[in-house]
């Protein structure tokens, strides 16, 4: 099966070939049928310039480049990703290197189950190795908690937050059109629709490097902003069944 992983990429200049490398290697392993698409979330600094250049130079034909001028988003980064994607299972991960690669690897063998359509990562996977300060399990605790309260998460989920999660290409196709977050609340969205939809769910072990760079997400700003988001999304899901509703009665 192939498998097209979208990488949203902003101000990632100094570790993005890292991670290129990490990932083209072993995949090349792992599941040769595959292509990376480094989206480029604003042409702020070399970041563009830089992987293209070393894609040329070490012919790395099952790589690509594409971007934007302005910054959007990581959720509109995904978005403009997927919608590229020309694989099997579509996918989205990280562009730094704090997840540790066994954790695609998990991933990837649970989403090529027939009965799969979704494999989604978990810090509360018994079989995860994680290590988090008390700050950022407050955070993680909190927004686990602040989307079950508001959304249709599918009931297994446990974890919300992390960087990577995979897709059949149909559950893709079903739900791309209705997705709207632009930023870090974007995996609250999909797993929102997914639960919507009903589609069957994995969870999967999470391990994460310990000598990690700081989340973006994990400041308190976007915190807030994921807050509001999710709020957003809570109304929109409300104002659609209504809208269903009153379009059912008027029928009769």
């Amino acid at each position: 099966m192939k498998l097209s992983l979208v990488i949203p990429t902003y101000k990632k200049e100094r570790e993005v070939l890292d991670q290129l490398e990490r990932l083209y290697g072993y995949l090349s392993r792992k599941n040769p049928n595959f292509e990376l698409i480094y989206v480029i979330d604003g042409y702020v600094d070399n970041t563009k310039d830089i992987l293209n250049t070393y894609i040329r130079e070490n012919n790395l034909y099952k790589a690509s480049v594409v971007g934007y001028k302005e910054n959007r988003g990581k959720g509109y980064a995904i978005r403009f990703g997927m919608k590229k994607a020309t694989g099997d299972i579509i996918g989205f991960i990280d562009a730094d290197n704090d997840i540790q690669i066994r954790t695609l690897g998990y991933a990837l063998n649970v989403i090529k189950e027939d009965s799969t359509m979704v494999a989604v990562p978990s810090k509360l996977h018994e079989d995860s190795n994680v290590e988090m300060t008390l700050k950022r399990k407050f955070l993680s605790y909190g927004l686990v908690f602040i989307n079950r309260f508001f959304l249709d998460l599918p009931k297994n989920v446990t974890d919300v937050g992390c960087g990577l999660k995979l897709f059949k290409k149909e559950a893709i196709k079903r739900i791309l059109p209705s997705l709207k977050v632009n930023r870090f609340a974007i995996d609250s969205e999909i797993l929102n629709e997914i639960g919507r939809v009903g589609y069957s769910v994995k969870i999967t072990p999470f391990f994460l490097n310990k000598n990690r760079s700081d989340s973006t997400a994990a400041n308190m700003r976007e915190v807030v902003r994921i807050f509001m988001d999710v709020l957003n999304i809570y109304k929109r899901n409300n104002y659609l069944a209504t809208k269903k509703v009153l379009s059912f009665l008027l029928r009769y």
